[in-house]
Formats: structure tokens, C-alpha cells, sequence
């Protein structure tokens, strides 16, 4: 029985090796070691940008496993290469071309292929057409709008923005300052003088006027370690909030609403350059004495406004600033 158990011992050892396995030296644990996969493309995608001959063609891919020393190798089908990430070529004659990716690391390569018909017209339509989103996925006035122009067949850009602003960016980012309904037209043009013309309505909500706290992630010095802590919110100097008595190693996390007494939230904001959020931070001495002051972080509502309401807004620092005093503070609108 004995030498059964030690021939199965052996076996299971051998199969560990061939997987790849590996011992601790310091614990003698056999640890498994799983090489992580190779680069693999997922889509390759092109627009023409122009409608006759000679045709640039922009390439674009979407590729995973992206770990390493990553390498993209384009090669064009007409004896040209390229190794940008997402290439333009210009193809003087038309023609039946296959383009061809090789995307490599230490680990492995992925190779994938396309074609594009249109390389073999004398000319293609040109179609006119764009997507969009808000920064920060807001679209509070003001907000800031980032294009992507899915035209082809041109490789000139007029876009109006309809707040009497206008840009020939192919890809623009555009502020839009007041709250309104914009009709945003784009005219694609070829070099032969051709157009198609596009237009989307993008609506700019008014700015929030009450901002709240999703959480805090409060950050002090090792010293404080243990020691019973908490918050006081003031919208200026009004109070909003405070925070449960927390103590612990830090940095410490406060989560709405379990962990926000009498409010959390700052209202009627206007985001004016003298208005501000205020969150003191105190020690608590119990019911009997006063808390200690330990710090006062102040965040303008204005640099949230011109940050485009983000709604993380990370590591607000006292001023001036001191070392390992400073919160993480997530809000929504």
C-alpha cells in the first residue's frame, strides 16, 4: 500500500512539472505558474478618406492581452509597412489590396487580415457622419463635447457647433458654455469639391445645483493610527454633515448614507469663485469634552465646474498642503 501511495506521489509530481509548476523554497508549496495569454485581435476597421483616387486610408484595430513590449507590424498589400498603432496609407492606384496586422510581445503574436473593396472603384460616395459624448459623462453647462467623425470619402472637415462657433478639426472637442439645445452640422468634403452634410441635436443640461457626496477616503499620518475620527461638512459656512466616529489604520472610507449624520449633500450651489465646500477634520474626546482640531480641507465649487463635474475628484489637500493629510472625495450630481 505503501509503495502504491509513493508511485502515485511520483506521478502527480511528473504531471505538476509538465504543467508548469514550480516549489517555494521557503514554504515547499508547489505553485502553479500559468503563462498569461498572447496578444489577440479582436476587430480591424478602416475609413477611406477621400472619394477619388489617390485614396489615404486611416487603419484602425482593438487588441487585448496587451502586456509587455508590444509591436504592431502593418503590412499595406502593396510592398509598404507601418508599425504605428493606428496608421494612415495612401494608395496612388486602385487596385485589389489585402492589409494585413501582426501584433507581437514576448509572449506570442496574433495575426489578423482585412480587405477593402473600395481601393478598386474609381470613386466612392462620400457619407458624412459622426458619434459624440460628454466628458465625464456630464452634460452640465459647461460642458465639453469630444467628436468622433465617422465620415468617409472625405478628408475635409467644416463642423458648426451652433453656438457661433466653428472648427476643420477632423476630431474636435468643443465647450459648450450655457445650457441650450445645439443642432452641431458637419460637411465632409472631397478633393474633387464634393460634400455630404451631417447634423445631430446635443442637448446642455443647466449646471447642478446640488452636488452630493457618494464618499470620503480620508488619509492622516500613522500617529493617528486607532484614534476616533470624523468629518464636519460646511457649504461656506453652513453646516451640512458630519461623518460616524471612525478609528482604524488609514486611509479610512466613509460611504453614503450609513456613514453621514444629519446630511450629505452641499444645495443651492452656484459654483462662484468665493464658494466653497469645507470638511473639518476632528478628533472626538468623547460626549463630556471638546473635539481636537486636526486639519481643514477646502474645495472651491469653481474648479469643479471648470474640471467639467467630474465625479471622482481626487486628493484634495489642505493649503498649504501638509504630508499625509488629504481626502479622496467621490461625488455625483
Amino acid at each position: 500500500m505503501l509503495k502504491s501511495f509513493h508511485k502515485l506521489l511520483v506521478f502527480l509530481s511528473i504531471i505538476l512539472f509538465i504543467e508548469g509548476c514550480e516549489k517555494d523554497p521557503f514554504r515547499g508549496w508547489d505553485l502553479f505558474i500559468e503563462s498569461p495569454p498572447p496578444p489577440k485581435i479582436k476587430e480591424l476597421y478602416y475609413v477611406v478618406k477621400n472619394c477619388v483616387p489617390p485614396y489615404p486610408v486611416t487603419y484602425y484595430q482593438n487588441t487585448e492581452n496587451l502586456i509587455g513590449n508590444v509591436t504592431y507590424t502593418w503590412y499595406f498589400g502593396d510592398g509598404t509597412t507601418s508599425n504605428e498603432l493606428n496608421p494612415t496609407h495612401i494608395y496612388q492606384q486602385t487596385g485589389t489590396y489585402k492589409v494585413k496586422l501582426v501584433v507581437r510581445n514576448e509572449i506570442g503574436s496574433d495575426s489578423a487580415t482585412i480587405d477593402v473593396p473600395e481601393l478598386n472603384l474609381a470613386s466612392i460616395p462620400i457619407v458624412s457622419n459622426f458619434t459624440y459624448r460628454h466628458f465625464n459623462n456630464n452634460n452640465f453647462a459647461p460642458t465639453k463635447v469630444i467628436f468622433t467623425n465617422k465620415s468617409t470619402g472625405s478628408n475635409i472637415f467644416s463642423w458648426d457647433f451652433g453656438d457661433g462657433q466653428q472648427d476643420n478639426d477632423d476630431e474636435p472637442t468643443h465647450i459648450f458654455q450655457n445650457q441650450g439645445t445645439y443642432t452641431v452640422k458637419l460637411r465632409s468634403y472631397c478633393t474633387d469639391g464634393s460634400y455630404s452634410d451631417y447634423q445631430q441635436q446635443i442637448f446642455v443640461n443647466p449646471k447642478p445645483q446640488r452636488v452630493f457626496i457618494d464618499a470620503i477616503n480620508l488619509m492622516l499620518p500613522k500617529n493617528y493610527n486607532g484614534q476616533s475620527i470624523y468629518i464636519e461638512m460646511y457649504h461656506n459656512t453652513t453646516y451640512i454633515g458630519k461623518t460616524r466616529i471612525k478609528s482604524g489604520s488609514y486611509p479610512i472610507k466613509f460611504n453614503r448614507p450609513s456613514d453621514f449624520v444629519d446630511g450629505y449633500f452641499f444645495d443651492y450651489v452656484q459654483f462662484t469663485s468665493n464658494e466653497v465646500f469645507k470638511f473639518v477634520i476632528l478628533r472626538d474626546n468623547g460626549s463630556n469634552s471638546q473635539p481636537t482640531f486636526i486639519n481643514e480641507i477646502t474645495l472651491a465649487s469653481v474648479d469643479i465646474k471648470n474640471n467639467f463635474y467630474p465625479s471622482v475628484y481626487y486628493t484634495v489637500r489642505p493649503i498649504p498642503p501638509v504630508e499625509d493629510v488629504f481626502i479622496d472625495l467621490y461625488l455625483s450630481y
